[in-house]
């Protein structure tokens, strides 16, 4: 099992790296002259020699080679440069915003493996009838409804109307952890909503492919219960597409929490992207992209390797 993490871990080098040298390239497309960005209004003050040394001095008359080497160099170091907005260390503006991105993403992730799992299960066991029939119902809706219009409705039912949670605002979890469980709430069950139904649906159809195999009519030839039989035979066998569905859909959180981070003003990753790409601010647009795409990366690698632990046929080779 060593052997196959390892190899699973050298084999994200070569992404990680192809990851950074798009992201490079991707904000060197973008318009916009860095320099620029960077003075301001008192661009109109200093002269073309002037600019021409800032230049220098942040590397841009440099070939886009030697520019991507000095910028991987310190990203590693962990300096991902200065904010063009606020011109204090990018890591000082993204540090704040991770922690509630996470919080979000983490219970959201929950709240859709706890529900979509045992909504498969029940889907599978009875093709046709009124639970199955309901749970596509749910799942569609779920799948179908955009992520501003879920949340506009929760906002509306459960926090104006019953007043049961708040509206939006984000308490730290560190200064109130209830307050900051309650205000992540909303946020969490919109984004849950999109990856439940996904899950669902791939569970049922995985979890009724199992049901139909010859060692899991031997385990009920053998006088174990349903139960025994979901748990011990289809649950074990059929998690594998569940696994790749949940290792996919990071990038769907993080793409889900611009628009959420949005709705409910929260003060996160998602949102300082919004403001960062509104406000023309390429190292901050630069550092979150990164961030996400690593993150991704590092999901799939841990799908990977749960793989492995699943299925031991998959460390083989």
């Amino acid at each position: 099992m060593t052997g196959f993490v390892l190899r699973r871990v050298a084999g994200t080098v070569p992404v990680l790296i192809m990851t950074s040298v798009l992201v490079f390239l991707l904000m060197r497309m973008l318009p916009g002259d860095p320099i620029t960005l960077i003075l301001g209004e008192s661009q109109a003050d200093l002269g073309a020699a002037q600019i021409a040394a800032m230049r220098h001095q942040y590397g841009l008359d440099q070939p886009i080679y030697l520019q991507y080497l000095a910028w991987a160099g310190r990203t590693l170091a962990g300096d991902f440069g200065r904010s063009a907005l606020s011109h204090q260390p990018v890591w000082d503006v993204l540090a704040p915003r991770i922690l509630p991105t996470l919080q979000i993403g983490l219970i959201a992730w929950l709240l859709a493996v706890l529900c979509a799992i045992p909504l498969g299960a029940v889907s599978a066991r009875a093709p046709g009838s009124w639970q199955d029939w309901l749970g596509t119902v749910v799942t569609m809706t779920g799948a179908a409804m955009p992520y501003f219009l879920i949340g506009g409705v929760l906002i509306f039912l459960l926090a104006l109307r019953w007043g049961w949670l708040p509206a939006s605002g984000y308490v730290p979890l560190t200064e109130a952890p209830w307050q900051s469980l309650r205000s992540t709430v909303l946020p969490a069950i919109t984004l849950s909503l999109s990856l439940a139904a996904v899950l669902a649906r791939q569970a049922r159809s995985s979890f009724a492919d199992v049901l139909q195999r010859a060692h899991v009519r031997t385990a009920r030839a053998k006088g174990l219960t349903e139960r025994q039989v979901m748990l011990r035979h289809v649950m074990r066998n059929g998690m594998l597409p569940i696994v790749t569905i949940l290792g996919v859909q990071l990038g769907t959180l993080f793409s889900g929490a611009v628009v959420i981070e949005t709705v409910f003003a929260i003060p996160g990753i998602g949102r300082l992207l919004v403001d960062a790409i509104l406000g023309r601010d390429y190292p901050v647009v630069q550092a979150v992209v990164l961030l996400i795409s690593v993150a991704v990366v590092f999901a799939n690698l841990a799908v990977d390797v749960v793989y492995g632990l699943l299925d031991p046929r998959t460390r083989q080779g």
